[in-house]
């Protein structure tokens, strides 16, 4: 079986690219599947020729070189649209099935009208997000409207999905009347399962974690006006990963006001390996992760699975992964109720036992490497009988 994705696996030189792990995950464990050939198309700026191709632990990448993401932009990605589809139009022909990871880069466009299976793994909804943009941000309103403009046009032609949530199932079944929904987790990283025994956080202080960097839209603002009121009530430190300068976040506590924050209380760590954010996790209280919307956040998925809670926005698919009070706390996008389902938390180590063994429970089977190779293996097959 022959099967070619389209997926944003970052190339070796594009070392600040996110890592996308959940598409790294699923591909390590698929290279092992005996009579399984894998290939990666993707594009990128770092590379000088027109194609780089090379295998590497057992997967074929193909990458096609991208003049600049402003050239893309200002052409409406069209550029992008065009380049892979002449790329697909003289090669798709050798793979039995096409497997799309995501709509918002949009891959359905470049794929339109290919003879070829086509299988898509629903991420975001892209189309689904400019409301939720607040109009500070009306950059990213219109490079949201833009590409949900190509989802709503080109996903009506996609027949099978692959979904995880309510929500993600509910939207593809309206975005694309009478199609299949093969229902599929995603699958986490091993680090995740191996707990490893790490000290408490210096100095003692209980920490929370919120992995979105500096990104307005997983509610880093939020967050920080919930830290603020927590740190009112106790000694309490809050560790920011991802993309986010200290003097971006100091900048903005500053911005907002917020009165009981000091350079002490925040600690920013970059883009963090599988490992050290297991070993994170391992070190904190809870994860935060308020987003204005969201369909199966993996960072709340790892978080779950490496048993640590989660206090979560209830937005979008949320609610797929998180039953509250069961195996995690939901909140609003208020600061006020972000701080108290932490607070909760802090306080209470009875309950943040509770819910991180019942959210362990649930999450490890739920994201099971061999239950998802199985079920993934299945559903090429079942497209491939259609």
């Amino acid at each position: 079986m022959k099967i070619l994705w389209l997926a944003p696996y970052p190339h070796p030189l594009d070392v600040q690219a996110h890592p996308v792990p959940w598409v790294g995950a699923l591909a390590d464990q698929l290279r092992q599947q005996p009579g399984l050939e894998l290939t990666i198309l993707h594009w990128t700026t770092k590379i000088t020729t027109k194609t780089d191709e090379f295998a590497r632990g057992g997967i074929r990448f193909i990458y096609l070189k991208m003049p600049s993401v402003r050239a893309d932009i200002l052409t409406l990605y069209q550029w992008r649209i065009v380049l892979v589809r002449a790329w697909l139009r003289r090669h798709a022909a050798g793979y039995d099935l096409l497997h799309l990871h995501g709509s918002e880069l949009q891959l359905p466009a470049m794929t339109a009208g290919l003879p070829q299976p086509q299988l898509l793994s629903v991420q975001g909804l892209v189309s689904q997000y400019p409301p939720y943009v607040p109009w500070r941000l009306a950059w990213l309103r219109a490079l949201w409207t833009l590409a949900g403009y190509y989802e709503r046009r080109y996903l009506p032609a996609i027949h099978h999905f692959v979904c995880r949530t309510h929500w993600d199932q509910a939207l593809v079944r309206r975005l694309s009347p009478g199609c299949t929904v093969h229902p599929c987790w995603e699958v986490i990283r091993p680090e995740f399962f191996r707990l490893p025994t790490l000290p408490a956080p210096a100095g003692g202080r209980p920490q929370l974690v919120f992995v979105g960097g500096t990104q307005v839209m997983k509610g880093f603002r939020e967050v920080l006006a919930a830290f603020d009121l927590i740190r009112q009530q106790g000694e309490v430190r809050l560790v920011i990963a991802g993309v986010a300068r200290p003097a971006e976040v100091w900048h903005a506590v500053q911005q907002a006001g917020l009165q009981h924050l000091g350079p002490a209380d925040i600690e920013c760590r970059p883009l963090l390996t599988g490992r050290e954010l297991a070993q994170l996790f391992s070190e904190s209280v809870a994860l935060l992760h308020p987003s204005y919307v969201d369909n199966s956040p993996n960072s709340v998925c790892e978080a779950q699975v490496a048993g640590l809670p989660v206090v979560a926005a209830d937005v979008g698919g949320v609610r797929s992964l998180v039953e509250d009070e069961v195996t995690g706390l939901l909140c609003t996008l208020a600061p006020a109720s972000i701080a108290a389902q932490a607070l909760r938390l802090l306080r209470d180590p009875a309950l943040r036992q509770r819910l991180a063994t019942q959210a362990a429970a649930v999450a490890r089977p739920r994201h099971d490497p061999a239950v998802i190779v199985a079920r993934t293996l299945e559903i090429y097959r079942e497209v491939l009988r259609y």
